[in-house]
């Protein structure tokens, strides 16, 4: 299982990043859609549609949503949040979503009476899951473009970085040290070591590149937005745990060999790429 889960990120972390810095801004579109449209096929297996033909019609209609959206809000350079109503209006549908998703988390197993027992419910938590996070990546690619194609792709690749350093730390710590159980009615493998471990791991990263940069006047942005977005990945990890555990599912799909599904790759990224997005439209100046 291991090697299986070496060969599969050896394969796929070059073609991510390949795709996140080389492609031009429509094919990246393309490529991310069609990433997330997987991820909702998955998504409607925790709904409980059984057959193909309405599992086949929720990436429809989320397809549609897309589309939507990009046509009234054009991917291009330069985006100004607070002049483009649906790309505000979508990252604050995300933010809104994982403060909520963070109480349900909090207060599982009770609170699946209020949304366990609709699959359009379920649904509909997929979409503000989904959505937001996928308008996110495309409105931070396009930031600066026309001053170079490759600032927004070194954001996203500050994201990833981020993500990864967390689940990396957790894993180093959590692993040998992790005893008490962060949520075990959730996640029973998730320990509060581990997510110790991961904060920890990623400020330990954060501070050596700000040590790199000659530590900029504003370092304690920075760290307070790891904070949060680290906490976020954390959350994200756990809300797709319980929708799993709703549904009966281990993974969220096979589409990744060793990995599990889609889901089980972005989940931490779909929770902090809306957040993510909204600290750079707002205080992007005091980051940059």
């Amino acid at each position: 299982m291991f090697k299986q889960r070496l060969i599969t990120a050896l394969i796929l972390a070059p073609l991510a990043l390949a795709a996140v810095f080389y492609l031009p801004l429509y094919l990246f579109a393309a490529v991310l859609s069609a990433a997330f449209l997987l991820g909702a096929w998955e998504w409607s297996g925790f709904c409980g549609l059984a057959n193909k033909r309405s599992r086949a019609l929720y990436v429809v209609l989320t397809a549609a949503l897309m589309a939507l959206f990009y046509a009234v809000t054009p991917l291009g350079p330069n985006q100004l949040v607070l002049h483009n109503l649906p790309l505000f209006s979508i990252l604050m549908l995300g933010a809104a979503w994982w403060l909520l998703a963070i109480v349900l988390v909090l207060t599982f197993p009770a609170s699946q009476r209020l949304w366990a027992s609709s699959d359009w419910r379920r649904a509909l938590m997929g979409w503000c899951t989904l959505l937001p996070a996928w308008a996110a990546l495309l409105y931070i690619r396009g930031l600066g473009y026309e001053q170079s194609s490759f600032y927004g792709a070194w954001l996203i690749f500050a994201l990833l970085g981020l993500v990864w350093a967390a689940d990396i730390g957790g894993y180093l710590v959590g692993k040998p040290f992790g005893k008490t159980k962060l949520l075990p009615k959730v996640s029973p493998g998730k320990t509060l070591e581990g997510m110790l471990g991961g904060l920890g791991f990623v400020l330990l990263v954060l501070t050596a590149l700000l040590v790199w940069r000659d530590w900029p006047g504003v370092s304690w942005h920075w760290y307070l937005a790891a904070i949060a977005l680290t906490v976020l990945s954390v959350f994200g990890d756990l809300s797709e745990s319980m929708f799993k555990r709703v549904a009966g599912k281990k993974d969220s799909g096979a589409f990744l060999p060793g990995h599990g599904g889609i889901l089980d790759r972005i989940d931490s990224l779909t929770a902090t790429a809306p957040l993510y997005a909204l600290l750079l439209a707002f205080l992007g100046n005091q980051f940059l």
